[in-house]
C-alpha cells in the first residue's frame, strides 16, 4: 500500500513538471528595529520570514488536479535565511497533493492546522511582535500528511493533520501527533477550534475570533497549552483592534499575555500600516513587552516594514 502512494506522488510530480504552467511568487519584508533594553540600544535591518517560492497544477482527469509547491524562506539583508545550519535557503511550506471537489489532500511539509488558523487573526503575524513570543503552537512540521475540505454550510470547512513529531519522540510515525481546526468564514467573519496532539512536546487547544464591525475589527485569540512530559498546563490570549484610517491607512492594537514561554510574559503592540498599492505598504509599530518581570526588564521595538509580492 505504501508502494503504490509513492508511486502515484511521483507520478503527479512528473506530469505538473511536463505540463501544467507553473507561478513564480515571493515576498520581501524588511523592517528597520531599534530595541532599547534598559541601559543599551541597538538598531538593525531585518527580513520577516521572506520568502521565494514556485506553484502549479495539473488536470489528471475524473475532474481532479495534481498540485505542487516549493517555497523557500530567503534573507536579503544577511543572505543567510537558516542560521542554525548557515543555509542561504530554509524549507518552508512545500507539498504535492490533489484537488477536487471533495477537498484538498497533500504530504510533505505545511503549517499545522492550528498555526493556520491563528495566522488569520495575529495582526503582527511574522514580525518581532508576533503571538509565538508568548504562545506555543507556531509549528511548521515535515512529514506531514493533510486534508483540508471544502466548504459546506455556508461557510464552514475543516482541516485534518496527520504528523510525525520526530523531534521529540523515538520512533514517532505519521499520524502519532495530529492537528485539527473547524472553521467557520463568512462576510468576513471567522471563527476557528483548533487542537495539536503531541506536536513539539505539547497538546494545544485554541479559539480564534476575528469579526468586522463597520470600519472596525476586533480579533481575539484563546489558548491552552499541556506539556505532554510534565502535564502542567497554562493558558494565554490576545486581543486585537484594527480601524480602517481612510482608503488606505490603517490602525492596530494587539495585546496579550500568558506564562507559557515565561511566567507574567506580556506583549502589547501599537501599529499603524499605510498602503501604497496592493503590492507594496509601509509599516510602523512599537511593542513594550515585558519577558522577565521579575527583573523588571523592557525591550522596547520600533520598525518600518516594505512589503513586495512579485505573482
Amino acid at each position: 500500500m505504501n508502494i503504490k502512494c509513492l508511486v502515484f506522488f511521483v507520478t503527479i510530480v512528473s506530469s505538473v513538471s511536463i505540463f501544467a504552467e507553473p507561478v513564480v511568487y515571493g515576498k520581501i519584508w524588511i523592517t528597520a528595529e531599534s530595541q532599547d533594553r534598559e541601559a543599551s540600544r541597538e538598531s538593525d535591518l531585518v527580513s520577516n520570514a521572506s520568502r521565494l517560492g514556485i506553484k502549479g497544477e495539473a488536470r489528471i482527469g475524473d475532474g481532479l488536479l495534481g498540485i505542487y509547491q516549493l517555497e523557500y524562506e530567503v534573507d536579503p539583508v544577511d543572505g543567510t535565511a537558516d542560521e542554525t545550519k548557515n543555509r542561504t535557503l530554509k524549507q518552508r511550506n512545500s507539498f504535492i497533493g490533489i484537488k477536487g471537489s471533495k477537498g484538498t489532500v497533500f504530504l510533505g511539509t505545511h503549517d499545522t492546522a492550528l498555526k493556520v488558523s491563528q495566522s488569520k487573526v495575529d495582526l503582527f503575524n511574522d514580525l518581532a511582535a508576533e503571538r509565538k513570543n508568548i504562545l506555543h503552537g507556531k509549528n511548521q512540521m515535515k512529514d506531514f500528511i493533510g486534508y483540508t475540505s471544502p466548504d459546506f454550510s455556508k461557510g464552514f470547512s475543516f482541516t485534518i493533520n496527520a504528523i510525525r513529531d520526530n523531534e521529540n519522540q523515538e520512533d514517532h510515525k505519521v499520524g502519532d501527533s495530529k492537528s485539527y481546526s473547524l472553521n467557520f468564514e463568512n462576510q468576513n467573519i471567522y471563527i476557528s477550534l483548533a487542537q495539536d496532539l503531541k506536536i513539539k512536546g505539547y497538546d494545544n487547544s485554541s479559539l480564534s475570533v476575528q469579526i468586522p464591525i463597520n470600519r472596525y475589527s476586533i480579533s481575539f485569540i484563546y489558548q491552552e497549552s499541556k506539556n505532554i512530559y510534565t502535564g502542567i498546563s497554562q493558558e494565554g490570549h490576545i486581543i486585537s483592534l484594527a480601524y480602517a484610517l481612510g482608503e488606505k491607512g490603517r490602525l492596530e492594537m494587539q495585546s496579550g499575555s500568558s506564562d507559557m514561554k515565561i511566567e507574567g510574559g506580556q506583549q502589547t503592540t501599537l501599529g499603524y500600516k499605510y498602503y501604497l498599492s496592493k503590492e507594496f505598504q509601509i509599516f510602523f509599530f512599537i511593542s513594550p513587552y515585558k519577558y522577565l518581570p521579575l527583573s523588571n526588564a523592557n525591550i522596547q521595538k520600533i520598525c518600518f516594514r516594505c512589503k513586495y509580492y512579485v505573482f
